[in-house]
């Protein structure tokens, strides 16, 4: 039997973990947020380094990796890892103080520039990632229906959306005008410059055509009701795992664990 429009639009998710309803996977995101700033402030060996901040990474492959959502957060995970190496290194050879740790030639990296260069490179990458996590296992739909839930004006929560999917929606048009360049012969592709030549002229057709479909959702929304005060009624039924209130317990103990050692090693 085929399955209804209404049936058709609700989300099934397999993985228990991917399913989570949205407000507990915000809780994980900011428990691990807590506990990466914590174990930041960690630091071993003679030249105290932050270098727990380099397994705790881990802790995102697994999530994403249990979550059956590491292959989609590939290229996320890469364009972070690279702009935290860039940090990484930069900060490394560029900030003197502490002890010489490495000299080679002119370069020279001192402990306060590797120590600082790891605490930011991998703090970027353990909040980035957790983050990477979040959005690639809730579609945008999942999270304004957890917002209203909680209470949120729908506008608010609307805006909100909105602004998530205009990011996708720019990428998507830009692209499908790069390639009608080409199309019609324009050289799209070489250095920067070549590149710049290409793309500015694809602006104007960008941001008119994001105008546009602007005026398209408007009408949109007030044919649906948008504005009229009231009750609102939803066809999408957001539904939860049931194991949201393990993975509650589990994100808090191992929060309040890591706070717990923190302290204690401040102590001892």
């Amino acid at each position: 039997m085929e399955n209804t429009y209404i049936e058709k639009i609700q989300i099934r998710k397999k993985n228990k973990l991917a399913a989570l309803y949205p407000s507990t996977k915000m809780l994980v995101v900011v428990l691990y947020s807590l506990c990466t700033f914590v174990i930041g402030t960690i630091k071993i060996t003679k030249y105290d380094l932050p270098l727990m901040l380099i397994p705790w990474y881990l802790v995102i492959l697994i999530i994403c990796y249990t979550s059956g959502a590491l292959h989609k957060s590939k290229n996320a995970l890469n364009v972070i890892l690279g702009l935290s190496l860039f940090i990484l290194v930069a900060q490394a050879f560029l900030v003197p103080g502490g002890a010489l740790i490495w000299k080679f030639g002119f370069l020279k990296m001192y402990q306060k520039g590797l120590a600082t260069g790891i605490s930011l490179a991998f703090m970027i990458m353990d909040v980035g990632g957790i983050f990477v996590w979040l959005f690639q296992t809730t579609e945008n739909k999942e999270i304004a229906s957890a917002l209203e839930a909680s209470g949120m004006n729908h506008k608010i929560s609307y805006i909100f959306i909105s602004s998530l999917q205009m990011i996708d929606v720019l990428g998507k048009n830009s692209k499908t005008i790069m390639n009608a360049q080409k199309a019609r012969g324009i050289e799209t592709e070489g250095n920067l410059i070549v590149r710049a030549k290409a793309f500015f002229p694809a602006l104007v057709p960008l941001i008119l055509g994001a105008v546009i479909g602007s005026e398209e959702r408007v009408l949109t929304l007030e044919a649906r009701g948008f504005a009229c005060k009231g009750p609102k009624t939803h066809i999408f039924k957001l539904q939860k795992s049931g194991c949201e209130p393990r993975v509650k317990v589990i994100a808090i103990i191992v929060t309040v664990f890591i706070i717990g050692g923190r302290i204690a090693l401040w102590i001892l």
